[in-house]
């Protein structure tokens, strides 16, 4: 009896450590894919399947007309300015598609969605918290090279959703399991992000995107900052949300920071040319093309860790895109995120958090315009008690983009307006607890009789001032913009004909008391002296004295800052950038 009992338990004890050894093994096995996949990620190099994605794209003829195209427009939009100032940022609703995932909850996914997204806005922003590693160290390797800062901001949507997919208002824009592919008309007017797993590489994306329902797509190893969510788990070294920043920026028409190699350029002008990718956590000051290689930029293929600015030149030509070729995209914002654009005031939609409380700080209703002359009308409105500041934004009647300005008076000049059109404005008022909505629309049409003529324009409530730019033969490359100290543009111009050496531009300017920059800016980089024409440019007040000046010897731009006080302008002061070397590419048109 004894011995059969010892037999039973012998058994019982084998049956046990078997399947202790079975679950040791499943556990072995997870394990090992696990870290099977850690090392995958941490010992290869970033890979990214842009390249290979906009040579499929550009097999298709229709495609490679409206590629040039967004090249085109954004040689425009940078030649009216270079986006100085962010006042406001433009906001660039965002959809998140998870694809393929498992062993995870909608909960997790949405933290996971909202460190990636905050750790998007940090990077373009340059509030990043290891921006120090640049500010600290590594832009002393790049004397010429500021790090950017993008006036922009990412939005998850939450609101108007495409219906079909389940989601109620307040919900953020994350769908799981419910889209296949990477182009969803369905969800056109959204930047698309697409997280699949195992997709062989990093990331992808066209090289500016079009807003009609593409996107970008990332590895579910890459995405998001954390311990992640079932299969969907960023892995390091491309833990810290890079891949997702990396692949905006193509994008937002950012090519790879090497370009291909020496002799090719990226399209930028103040990233230095690279010959080849780096990978893992490069030294600083190493070579490749004559000049330190900027290798802790986004668009290089280093680890997250390693990578942390965006160029000032990077960062305005994603600016720039944005301006000239997703506007369909910005203009989705007001209504799906709640939020309005700013730089433009494109999708303004004057929602705010109403009056204070006591009724004091209240809506605009009643303003006036005067017709000061054929570009310029000014707009008055009584003051409101209590009021922060006002918001003034004005566009031609028929178009969709606003242009405003943040004022503290209850008065604004707009300069700079075509003559003989009919343009619609509005006020906005910031209350002590938050903006109120926006004055209804008002109109007011510009006279070209108030030019000119026997009317040489209404009186000047300010300081008249003058602007004569003397062109050289390549005027298509010079255009000039005004603007306050707060970076608000006042008037622009530009470019100009080609073959007209030695004319002269003249603008008049009507400024209140405060400072301003002049700038001047030549688009193949060897200013407008002397080689091809004696360009000027000269600034002077009523009585003809001159209060700012360029000899026109400078490289892509040069500005002049100046300040008005009680009326009486202060002499400015000219600052540069240095001219282009070689001229051989430069041909006479």
């Amino acid at each position: 009896m004894k011995s059969k009992f010892f037999l039973i338990s012998c058994l019982f004890l084998l049956v046990i450590c078997l399947q202790s050894c079975q679950k040791e093994s499943e556990i072995d096995e997870f394990s090992a894919s696990i870290t099977e996949q850690t090392d995958v990620l941490s010992n290869s190099k970033r890979s990214c399947g842009h390249t290979d994605h906009v040579k499929g794209l550009m097999q298709d003829p229709a495609y490679e007309r409206q590629h040039q195209a967004k090249f085109d427009r954004l040689k425009v939009e940078l030649s009216k300015a270079e986006f100085r100032s962010c006042d406001n940022p433009v906001i660039i609703p965002i959809a998140v598609h998870f694809q393929g995932v498992n062993g995870t909850s909608a909960a997790c996914l949405r933290q996971l969605v909202e460190s990636q997204i905050d750790a998007l806005n940090k990077d373009f922003t340059g509030t990043n918290a290891d921006i120090n590693k640049w500010t600290g160290q590594a832009s002393a390797f790049f004397q010429n090279i500021a790090n950017g800062e993008a006036c922009l901001k990412f939005c998850v949507a939450t609101q108007n959703h495409p219906a079909g997919f389940g989601l109620a208002d307040g919900a953020y824009a994350i769908t799981v399991n419910r889209t296949n592919g990477t182009q969803l008309s369905d969800w056109s007017g959204y930047l698309n992000v697409f997280v699949q797993p195992d997709l062989g590489f990093l990331g992808e994306s066209p090289l500016g995107g079009l807003g009609d329902g593409d996107g970008v797509m990332i590895d579910a190893g890459a995405f998001g900052i954390g311990t992640g969510c079932g299969n969907v788990r960023p892995q390091a070294p491309y833990n810290m949300g890079r891949t997702l920043t990396h692949e905006v920026g193509h994008y937002l028409l950012l090519d790879h920071i090497w370009g291909d190699g020496c002799a090719v350029d990226d399209g930028v002008n103040d990233t230095p040319e690279q010959d080849f990718d780096y990978g893992g956590c490069p030294e600083l000051g190493l070579s490749t093309c004559g000049s330190n290689d900027l290798h802790m930029n986004y668009m290089d293929y280093t680890n997250d860790a390693c990578m942390y600015m965006f160029s000032s030149g990077q960062t305005q030509r994603m600016v720039a895109y944005v301006n000239s070729s997703l506007t369909a995209v910005t203009a989705n914002a007001g209504r799906v995120c709640g939020e309005a654009s700013g730089a433009g005031d494109t999708t303004d939609t004057g929602d705010g958090n109403g009056p204070d409380e006591d009724g004091r700080c209240e809506r605009i209703t009643t303003s006036t315009s005067t017709v000061i002359s054929a570009s310029m009308v000014q707009i008055d409105w009584s003051d409101v008690a209590d009021a922060v500041r006002y918001r003034v934004r004005y566009r031609e009647q028929g178009t969709t983009r606003w242009t405003g300005k943040n004022v503290t008076t209850s008065a604004f000049t707009i300069a700079g307006l075509d003559e003989n059109t009919i343009y619609q404005y509005q006020i906005r008022v910031q209350c002590p607890q938050g903006w109120v909505p926006f004055s209804p629309a008002s109109t007011f049409v510009t006279d070209a009789a108030a030019d000119g003529g026997d009317q040489s324009g209404a009186e000047c409530d300010g300081a008249a001032i003058s602007l004569s730019l003397i062109l050289d033969d390549y005027g298509s490359e010079t255009s000039w913009e005004l603007t306050d100290d707060f970076g608000d543009r006042i008037d622009i111009g530009g470019p100009f004909e080609d073959g007209a050496a030695g004319q002269e531009i003249t603008v008049d300017f009507c400024l209140p008391d405060g400072c301003y920059i002049l700038y001047i800016d030549d688009a193949y980089g060897d200013g407008i002296c002397c080689d091809y024409g004696d360009g000027s440019v000269t600034l002077a007040n009523a009585a003809g004295t001159v209060i700012g000046a360029s000899d026109g010897f400078f490289g892509e731009y040069s500005y002049i800052d100046f300040c008005i006080e009680n009326g009486r302008s202060r002499f400015g002061r000219e600052r540069k950038g240095p001219k282009k070397k070689s001229l051989a590419r430069k041909k006479k048109a």
